[in-house]
């Protein structure tokens, strides 16, 4: 916790030069893979968005200043499935992970920041939603 507080005064004290902190984001939609990133913005409201290389964009909303390590993210793709994303955040608030089904029972499982998909995920054996 006093890390995440103090990731979150150092996004504070940044915002007087930037008012946004951007994050890479990777993973896969199904079994196609997918990348993207996460926006946090220091007035709260932030984003996400991935894309696969065919074109499927999905995306989000969620609130930087929720302090909760775990959060739900509603997404909504560009084909009209939407969904929602268990997002839980390393404690340090420098990266996570995301996991989530669509409507059509479609699953993702994404990173975010500085860990790597193989570190939460292995080779996905794991990791299924059901």
């Amino acid at each position: 916790m006093k890390l995440g507080m103090v990731a979150l005064v150092a996004v504070m004290t940044l915002g007087a030069c930037a008012s946004e902190f951007s994050m890479p984001v990777t993973g896969v939609i199904g079994r196609t893979p997918a990348q993207g990133q996460t926006t946090a913005r220091t007035q709260g409201d932030s984003d996400f968005w991935v894309q696969t290389a065919g074109g499927l964009r999905c995306s989000g909303t969620y609130d930087a200043f929720d302090r909760s390590p775990t959060i739900l993210a509603p997404v909504r793709c560009a084909d009209g499935r939407t969904g929602n994303l268990v997002v839980t955040r390393t404690m340090d608030w420098s990266g996570g992970t995301a996991i989530g089904q669509l409507s059509d029972g479609t699953t993702g499982r994404f990173v975010f920041g500085n860990l790597t998909f193989e570190q939460a995920f292995g080779d996905g054996a794991g990791a299924r939603i059901r």
